[in-house]
């Protein structure tokens, strides 16, 4: 695995389990996991910036990403590689060194440009034979926090960021 200087993460089918609620004045919900947001805290500490790159136009994850203090949010995005090569170019970050997690057919064109790719174990088929790790978690299960703990431990930095954070004394 190449040395990980950012992570980008699809939402829907990764951080939810893909599907959508919608009430009667027609307002969409989703349902997240907590544990994914230790991974955003985790990486944090290690300095590990997060990406944050959906199809979806969502106001729930943008409310969910703000707060977890994620900046780095685009969400709307059909043409997710264009937009990855775009952003990556600008953040002067090789394409090698980003791992990114899809679960679905949108998600082909960035894996494809990325050096380390995962995917939850219930990701549509075609998604399982490009990734290179299929995660135990399923989607909005807890997968975007195995993945992050995956890179820090293939990293030696995960018990570095356990530390770093037992000493925050939240």
């Amino acid at each position: 695995m190449p040395k990980i200087k950012l992570i980008v993460s699809d939402v829907d089918g990764v951080w939810t389990d893909g599907g959508v609620y919608y009430g009667a004045e027609g307002e969409v919900l989703k349902k997240f996991n907590f544990r994914d947001g230790g991974g955003v805290v985790l990486a944090s500490l290690v300095n590990i910036p997060i990406l944050i790159l959906s199809g979806e136009d969502s106001k729930s994850v943008m409310l969910r990403m703000q707060k977890l203090k994620i900046t780095n949010i685009h969400l709307g995005v059909k043409n997710k590689r264009a937009y990855l090569q775009d952003v990556a170019k600008k953040m002067s970050i090789d394409l090698r060194d980003v791992a990114y997690i899809g679960d679905d057919i949108n998600d082909i064109g960035v894996m494809e440009l990325c050096g380390y790719t995962a995917c939850p174990s219930d990701s549509a088929s075609i998604i399982k034979q490009i990734a290179d790790n299929i995660l135990i978690s399923r989607g909005g299960s807890g997968a975007f926090r195995e993945f992050v703990e995956n890179i820090l431990k293939k990293e030696n930095l995960f018990d570095i960021s356990v530390t770093k954070y037992k000493e925050l004394k939240i």
